[in-house]
């Protein structure tokens, strides 16, 4: 597969299924339904992917380790660009079937890079490639569309209550 353009997800009610977009750099689409199950069991591997991060690991607290990943999680997600409208010149390689079923997957923790593979219920293996402000963006995209669906899963990464203040503080 070619380099990430853009990831999407959307609630599709009448599936009760997140609908996950990829695009590529070549223009190719993948389609991808996600159920409430496989978002439950992804989000255990992935936020074990961010207790390998060195900078995580060599605190000792785990509640300022908490809030430091939070601090970072929120960082990384005000500089992500989540206005642009999903790339409509890509073609939709599962325009034939369909969104393909996620039904397994595999988190590859990497230094720099973490991989993604999926596992749809035709056989297909989709795999693509997450920096640490990609990964955050799409645990991002799957926390928030988990909340808009209303399933109840409790997801969060590092203490969600830290805030970051947006540009320069002025003090008075």
């Amino acid at each position: 597969m070619s380099a990430l353009h853009q990831l999407t997800m959307s609630y599709v009610p009448e599936e009760d299924r997140i609908l996950f977009r990829l695009s590529t750099t070549d223009k190719k689409e993948y389609r991808l339904h996600l159920t409430r199950r496989f978002i439950h069991v992804l989000w255990g591997a992935l936020k074990q992917t961010f207790s390998k991060d060195e900078e995580l690991a060599r605190i000792v607290d785990k509640d300022v380790q908490d809030a430091v990943l939070g601090m970072k999680h929120q960082e990384a997600v005000q500089s992500t660009d989540f206005d642009t409208p999903a790339a409509t010149d890509t073609v939709d390689t599962t325009s034939n079937s369909g969104p393909l079923l996620v039904v397994g997957g595999k988190i590859h923790p990497g230094e720099k890079i973490t991989g993604v593979s999926f596992k749809t219920a035709d056989g297909s293996d989709i795999r693509f490639n997450l920096n640490e402000q990609l990964m955050h963006a799409f645990c991002h995209l799957i926390v928030t569309t988990s909340v808009k669906a209303d399933w109840n899963l409790d997801l969060a990464l590092g203490d969600s209550n830290v805030v970051v203040p947006k540009g320069e503080a002025v003090l008075h």
